[in-house]
């Protein structure tokens, strides 16, 4: 009978900064920056999250929105640019961060306009303010859902893209006037997008309710992203909210309360969070709100996080997205080169929502000499949050394994160098690998 050992790792509280998840890269304080001004102009004290941050007055981020034009990309039909998109993500991966990716068919300012050939084609901008180019008139429908057809083709799984953006019609690809359309249009479009990203997950503005049906009816895998998050009076006082009188209702009426156990739940700020500050609104309740919707992730749109909010903050950031507790580790302390390696482990998901790319899980099996490697079966995406987590796997160890002593160490590894492995909520964070422990393997007696 092997010898079993067994280890209770140290739980941490501390701010992780994952893939994914959190809030939304913000460049521009990042590194030595100068004076930090907020979104209104005006000069505030310089602060850091946690002593070793690389952002100021703003937390560390392992995510960035990357917004892409159909003009740049496309340039004739069927012609794709894509090495704008692949510079935008070079860039993400150059701050260690993934993407959520959106590529928009226009905006509302000429320079943002559909592609030149389809101009070319369609002269005539409707009178309607969101739309640049009428989608039941034109050959709009069919061009940009080829567009999103050869976007999936080559970007699907794309290691550095954590969700792409389900953009249908509108400025930015932002919804506006897609209740307008025929079911039939908005069903070719979303179509494209489902049947073209098989892996990478998707999120959906939430819009209107015949876009969601669409979607739902289909039972796709699709989370949801809102733009206005925040708002509590903001566009017409008391009388009505972003917070209090649309997101909670058409969460449920849209029927994607549940969405979130399968893809991401995304938020953008409505105005900018220092707006939030200076209106006085409810911090804390619009964080819980966050929570309940199962938030992955929050664009700050770069701007600062006024500093009295800094805690509220970092507590939101604990619950943001998935954050892994290994709680218990058991495995066989002596295997023999061509035996069987057996782990029971204990794991808790501490935060709000799944993790939704499909990282491997891994143990690793260092020397003084040599390192080995070993993927688990384990589908990490399965990890829901307030549920236990049991993980009992064998693991087959090469007859070629020299003997001797290792450490063991585990991981979830990303498989990009620049972004790194997932940090989990533990003690012991070496290179994003955290030993468990001295593993014997005996060879041929």
């Amino acid at each position: 009978m092997n010898k079993a050992m067994t280890v209770y790792p140290v739980i941490v509280d501390s701010l992780l900064s994952n893939p994914g998840i959190g809030f939304t890269s913000a460049p521009g304080l990042m590194d030595d920056i100068g004076d930090v001004f907020d979104n209104r102009g005006e000069k505030k004290e310089k602060y850091k999250f946690t002593q070793d941050s690389r952002t100021y007055n703003h937390p560390d981020s392992k995510v960035y929105f990357c917004s892409a034009r159909w003009r740049d990309i496309e340039i004739a039909k069927g012609v794709f640019r894509w090495e704008v998109l692949e510079e935008k993500l070079e860039y993400a991966k150059s701050m260690g961060c993934t993407a959520v990716v959106r590529c928009s068919p226009y905006a509302l300012s000429e320079e943002d306009d559909i592609p030149e050939w389809f101009r070319a084609e369609s002269p005539e901008e409707p009178d309607f303010p969101f739309w640049r180019v009428d989608p039941e008139t034109t050959r709009y429908v069919e061009y940009w859902s080829d567009f999103i057809k050869a976007f999936a083709k080559k970007y699907d799984g794309h290691p550095v893209i954590s969700s792409i953006d389900l953009t249908i019609v509108g400025a930015w690809g932002e919804g506006g006037g897609t209740e307008f359309l025929e079911p039939e249009a908005i069903q070719c479009i979303t179509d494209a997008y489902l049947d073209g990203f098989k892996i990478t997950p998707l999120q959906a503005l939430l819009h209107d309710p015949l876009s969601m049906k669409i979607i739902t009816d289909r039972k796709a895998k699709v989370g949801f992203r809102v733009d206005c998050l925040g708002d509590m009076g903001g566009f017409h006082g008391k009388r009505w909210s972003h917070m209090t009188d649309f997101y909670p209702q058409n969460i449920q009426n849209f029927k994607m309360e549940n969405a979130w156990e399968k893809a991401p739940i995304l938020f953008e700020a409505c105005w900018h969070m220092n707006d939030w500050y200076i209106q006085g609104w409810d911090i804390d309740y619009i964080i819980q709100e966050t929570l309940k919707w199962h938030i992955s992730s929050f664009n700050n749109k770069g701007t600062i996080v006024p500093e009295p909010w800094k805690d509220h903050v970092k507590q939101w950031l604990n619950k943001m997205g998935y954050r892994f507790e290994l709680r218990k580790f058991t495995y066989d302390a002596e295997v023999e080169a061509g035996g069987n390696l057996d782990i029971a482990a204990l794991w808790a998901n501490v935060g709000v929502a799944p993790i939704y790319n499909r990282y491997p899980l891994v143990l690793k099996l260092t020397s003084n000499k040599q390192t080995y490697t070993l993927y688990s079966r384990e589908d990490i995406r399965e990890w829901l949050p307030d549920e236990d987590i049991a993980w009992e796997e064998s693991f087959s160890i090469p007859s070629d394994v020299p003997a001797g002593e290792y450490h063991l160490e585990i991981g979830i590894e990303t498989g990009v160098h620049e972004i790194g492995n997932v940090k989990l909520a533990i003690d012991g964070n070496k290179d994003g690998y955290y030993e468990m422990g001295k593993l014997l393997i005996k060879g041929d007696q």
